[in-house]
């Protein structure tokens, strides 16, 4: 059986992306900022509707990935559940009221680090370290990647999403291992966000434990993970491109040399942009 990914739309403006089967399982990662409408059109080239939608699995509580603007009409109005880690749950209630409210409706479902069914599909959530660390009273929850796999006897396929990580734990490093596709954030150009005149706070945030990845962690990251798994991943999907502090082609360059370390080069890589779809990716 064909799993299909497409990422609708990456960025701090707003994220969204889609997971597809044959059998018609479907659901979206994070749904926020973009607009219902934009949204609403980019799965319809598709063929799909939110009527079609099984589920939106939040990564964390951010406002461009989880908002009361687009990811609660989204699923009230449609009946799809949110699924969020039960130790974002509050900091969801605080994102805004509105929340209660679905969940008073039944379409909040909490999740723990086990993983769990959707459809044909299992979930494998896993923590990344990302949040501001205390400054402005961050409303972030739990953050996670997920391992999206499908089991059909002998064959098993699976994505890993990694998105909003300040850093690559060893643990998270593992729960990508093995993948046929992996989607990582590859956020910022070191030297693009040092001269950015952005306020020091945030280039240091940025740059810490708990912001994001630059182009070059995420190169080493993905060349680890491409080398340790044994030639399983087939297709690299690069997420959360800064559009002040980083350009495709920076991104690019940078996981391509860091793969022509380790042999891996001949892997396809594509770069999400904010308000274009990215490249299919089908396993």
């Amino acid at each position: 059986m064909r799993m299909k990914l497409v990422n609708l739309g990456s960025g701090s403006g707003g994220n969204c992306s889609l997971v597809e089967t044959e059998r018609g399982t479907r659901l979206l990662i994070d749904a926020a900022r973009l607009g219902i409408n934009y949204i609403t059109d980019r799965l319809s080239e598709r063929g799909v509707s939110l009527d079609d939608v099984n589920g939106v699995l939040a990564t964390h509580m951010h406002g461009d990935h989880v908002d009361a603007g687009v990811t609660y009409p989204i699923c009230r109005r449609h009946g799809i559940p949110l699924y969020v880690h039960a130790e974002s749950f509050e900091d969801l209630l605080r994102r805004s009221k509105k929340f209660a409210e679905l969940d008073r409706a039944g379409l909040v479902r909490k999740f723990d680090d086990a993983p769990f069914p959707m459809g044909e599909l299992t979930i494998g959530p896993f923590a990344v370290p990302h949040g501001s660390g205390g400054w402005n009273r961050d409303i972030v929850g739990r953050p996670v990647g997920f391992r999206i796999s499908h089991v059909e006897g002998a064959s098993r396929k699976s994505f890993a999403f990694a998105t909003d990580l300040g850093e690559v734990t060893p643990e998270a490093e593992e729960a990508m291992l093995g993948a046929d596709a992996l989607a990582i954030e590859c956020n910022h150009d070191v030297r693009s966000e040092l001269d950015s005149g952005r306020p020091r706070f945030l280039v240091d945030w940025v740059l810490g434990g708990r912001g994001h990845l630059s182009n070059e962690q995420c190169g080493r990251t993905a060349a680890r993970v491409a080398s340790r798994s044994r030639g399983s991943v087939k297709h690299i999907l690069l997420l959360h491109l800064s559009e002040d502090c980083n350009t495709p082609k920076l991104a690019l360059d940078a996981v391509r040399d860091s793969l022509r370390l380790v042999g891996e080069d001949h892997v396809p890589i594509d770069v999400a942009a904010q308000r274009e779809p990215s490249a299919e990716i089908i396993i």
